[in-house]
Parts: C-alpha cells; sequence; structure tokens
C-alpha cells in the first residue's frame, strides 16, 4: 500500500497507469510520453505487449518513468519499483461497453474487427457476458466485486479520476513525474458506430454485467466527485 512519506521530489516517482480501454487513457498515455524521454517509456498495448511484460522482473521495468498499458494491477504490482504510484480512469460502464462494442466493429483494423463487424450490439452483449462482468473491479485490483475492489483503489492507488476529470487527472501526473502540464487532445478515437441494436433483455444483462463496476465508478464519481487522490500523494 501507498506510504504516507512523501517521496524526494528531487527524483520523480515511477507512475503505473493501469488502462482501462475506453476510457479516454490512451490520450492521456501520449500527453504524458511526449514529454518524457522515449527509452523512459514502457507502452503495453496490446496480447503481445502484455504477454512480454509480463514476462519481464521488476529489475527490467525499474527503469522507466512510466509503465502504462492494459496490463491487470496484479501484474503491474509485482514488477513495479517500490513507492510507485498507480493511477486509473474510470468512465461509466454502459458508455464505455458501448464505446468498445463500436471500436471493434467500425475499426478494420482491429484485431478482433472480423468478429464484431457482422454482429449487433445485443449479440455482444449476450454472448460476452462473462467476459465483462465486472471487467474494471478484475483488471483494476484483481477483486470482482465492489465491496472488495474499493479498499484496493483507495489504498494502493496514488489517484483514480473518471473521464469528466481528465485535465485535472492529466495535471497531477505530469506533476508527479516533474513535467510541465499538458492537456491530453483526442487520439485513438472511434470512427464510427456498428449496430447498435438494444432489446430488453440487453438492458437487463447491462445492468447484471455492469453492476460491480458501476459500483466501483459511483463511488469515485460521487464520493470524490470524480477525482480520488490518496493522502501521500495529495501534497505532491
Amino acid at each position: 500500500m501507498l506510504n504516507d512519506q512523501a517521496p524526494d521530489q528531487q527524483v520523480p516517482v515511477q507512475l503505473i497507469f493501469v488502462h482501462l480501454p475506453k476510457t479516454g487513457g490512451f490520450a492521456l498515455h501520449a500527453a504524458l510520453e511526449r514529454a518524457l524521454p522515449a527509452d523512459g517509456v514502457l507502452r503495453v498495448g496490446d496480447s503481445a505487449a502484455q504477454q512480454a511484460f509480463v514476462g519481464m522482473s521488476p529489475e527490467q521495468v525499474a527503469p522507466y518513468a512510466m509503465v502504462s498499458g492494459h496490463f491487470t494491477f496484479e501484474e503491474a504490482l509485482a514488477r513495479a519499483r517500490p513507492g510507485a504510484r498507480f493511477a486509473t480512469l474510470l468512465r461509466d460502464p454502459v458508455a464505455r461497453l458501448l464505446s468498445a462494442f463500436n471500436y471493434m466493429s467500425t475499426w478494420v483494423d482491429h484485431p478482433l474487427h472480423a468478429s464484431f463487424r457482422d454482429r449487433g450490439f445485443a449479440e455482444f452483449i449476450a454472448d460476452s457476458g462473462k467476459e465483462l462482468a465486472a471487467e474494471a473491479c478484475r483488471q483494476l485490483t484483481g477483486r470482482d466485486n465492489a465491496a472488495e475492489a474499493i479498499p484496493i483503489l483507495e489504498g494502493y492507488y496514488g489517484l483514480v479520476g473518471t473521464t469528466a476529470r481528465v485535465p485535472d487527472v492529466s495535471r497531477h501526473l505530469h506533476r508527479w513525474l516533474g513535467l510541465p502540464p499538458q492537456v491530453p487532445g483526442r487520439e485513438n478515437v472511434t470512427a464510427g458506430q456498428g449496430r447498435v441494436t438494444l432489446t430488453s433483455e440487453t438492458c437487463e444483462q447491462l445492468l447484471e454485467l455492469t453492476r460491480e463496476d458501476r459500483k466501483l465508478f459511483q463511488h469515485i464519481a460521487n464520493r470524490h466527485d470524480g477525482l480520488y487522490i490518496h493522502r501521500a500523494c495529495s501534497g505532491a
């Protein structure tokens, strides 16, 4: 867990950005990456890169000022420097799933495009429920329910923001890395809209599979006004 003792600000901390897909995280990554030396950034962007990351030792990860990508909290925790600060972004889970579906079904270069281009949103939800249920809780904390996930977020993460607070998130992360602040642009934007088919059954399935992730999102959005900062990082 994060230590309340502030680190030496002459030596920027290592930032571990756990990127939950379709939360605007790549735009934030890009803004930070532009200000860092190329050899100071480790980006984990696809399944092959994630497999390579899991094969790395803590000593191999230690030189990077920022480690960012679609790995899990547990994978990163096992490889992060002592005192590294974890951060992530959350988005309303239903909106996130709809964005993910549109992204996969309309971007022809997506690895899963062939599987989704002729499917509707209702089919996506019906067929993928087990994989999608509590997806944010599992990736960000290793738990499948919000009651267990929230204490991990608040204990191990230096910062958790919602998509509505991206400029504030960016400002804090740039400062932690000793960088002048930059406003994230728009990156990796979904190009179009797939076949958004909806039925009453689909809506019921959506509410069920996003139940725990909605609790997680609402905790940060409502209790922390969209921006949780650990007390150990609040003055940094």
